[in-house]
């Protein structure tokens, strides 16, 4: 008798409302991603050219920009469905006054429900099935938008938390709701993990390098860049914060001056990372910087471009990338874009994945200005060290960086959580009604 109605089942046809939820689940899939930075920081290019390296004909991306920046309009280039929604508040741990910053995004989600209102018709037209979280700050808002709308998230983890109750609340918001966690480097994982301890599932993480287009065509140089005449240019793309360490760069340079050598001259190009979350107030780390370069008598020497917009071409224009963070995070996304231009890297740290010391730059443990100027005098001295360092990096570039090869790693990711995600349906198949 079982057999029989076993028969009869496998002979019975499907109900036609689960035949059109199969189908709903081979068609194009949406992908929702969310975006802090709007383009003006380095998670934000990085998140552009993943969705450009996208294969479109299985996925459709859509992005929302916590703030409007530079990037929308290379969306829309790209033909990407992009909409800014300052509606999303965003809450990443730091060194300090984090109580008083939660509050502020607890008030924020005040206008939750309009977020939700905005972002439902977009998930229904474009078919989204899941959620990918771009940065640590959006990971709160991002659990809730997912939860809301049943969606599976992937959670991207781009920065080192400053250790403390808040960065371990958040990197465990992630660790016990993301489908996934994607990192750009180990070190990034090794770092959440110390964190997060026993809420860490090593199988639903990974590290993914960042893409990065190499270039291999000559760029046009920024003026801006090109004046002093016949120095040896040195860059800095990092913005303005006491962690990432740019009045270091005027240690090196008040050394580099105490010797009497006037090759060099310094591009400090960025703007200021922190402002006071109660009064808008920025940081008043960038005009104690400048003040300290004019009481060393740098100012021939040292000079502050602003934001850039077009990095490529200002590392066309300059001899060497410089960053001396005060967190020992040598991958950023100004270091692999320098590997990709084929432009030599000054940095600190311990990790020597991109930055390989003698080899395409130099790396060191410690700060020391001293011995940072003497890396500098070596390569402005060398052109053979300066056209090795220079091959090498475009080879690592295009080992580590390479868009098919990285947004394949992350779309067996989207493909393997959708897969889990529809599995239900086929179980439901199964079933007589």
């Amino acid at each position: 008798m079982s057999r029989v109605n076993g028969e009869a089942r496998r002979r019975r046809p499907a109900s036609p409302v689960l035949d059109l939820r199969k189908a709903e689940a081979i068609r194009k899939t949406g992908i929702l991603y969310l975006d802090v930075e709007g383009g003006w920081g380095g998670s934000s290019r990085s998140l552009f050219y993943l969705v450009e390296s996208l294969d479109r004909l299985a996925f459709e991306p859509v992005v929302l920009l916590r703030k409007k920046g530079p990037v929308e309009a290379r969306y829309k280039e790209l033909g990407v469905t992009c909409h800014v929604v300052p509606e999303m508040p965003s809450f990443r741990p730091a060194d300090r006054k984090n109580a008083v910053a939660f509050a502020i995004f607890v008030w924020r989600l005040r206008k939750y429900w309009r977020l939700v209102g905005r972002i439902a018709p977009l998930i229904a037209h474009h078919h989204v099935g899941l959620i990918h979280v771009n940065h640590e700050s959006l990971a709160c808002v991002g659990a809730l938008m997912a939860r809301r709308f049943g969606l599976p998230w992937v959670g991207h983890v781009r920065t080192l938390l400053t250790p403390g109750w808040f960065a371990r609340r958040v990197y465990r918001v992630m660790a016990r709701h993301a489908d996934f966690i994607i990192f750009i480097t180990e070190p990034n994982r090794v770092h959440f993990h110390a964190l997060t301890r026993n809420s860490f599932d090593e199988a639903k993480t990974s590290a993914i390098h960042n893409i990065v287009p190499v270039i291999d065509e000559p760029r046009d140089p920024l003026p801006a860049l090109m004046s002093p005449a016949d120095r040896f240019r040195v860059l800095s793309l990092t913005n303005f914060a006491h962690s990432r360490g740019v009045d270091r760069v005027i240690d090196v340079a008040a050394v580099l001056k105490s010797r009497g050598d006037q090759r060099f001259v310094f591009f400090l190009c960025g703007r200021s990372s922190q402002t006071s979350a109660i009064t808008g107030r920025v940081d008043p780390y960038f005009e104690m910087l400048v003040k300290r370069a004019e009481d060393l008598g740098l100012e021939d020497t040292v000079f502050y471009p602003g934001h850039i917009a077009e990095p490529e071409r200002a590392l066309a224009t300059c001899d060497a990338l410089i960053k001396l963070t005060r967190q020992s995070n040598p991958w950023g996304r100004d270091i692999i874009e320098a590997l990709s231009a084929g432009i030599p890297v000054l940095t600190l740290g311990t990790f020597q994945e991109f930055v390989e010391n003698g080899v395409n730059g130099f790396i060191d443990e410690t700060f020391d200005a001293g011995r940072i100027a003497d890396h500098l005098v070596e390569l402005a001295s060398s052109e053979p060290i300066r056209r090795a360092m220079r091959t090498a990096n475009r080879q690592k570039a295009k080992s580590l960086f390479n868009g098919p090869d990285r947004a394949g790693d992350i779309e067996a990711i989207y493909a393997g959580i959708l897969r889990r995600s529809v599995m239900p349906l086929a179980d439901a198949s199964k079933e007589t009604p």
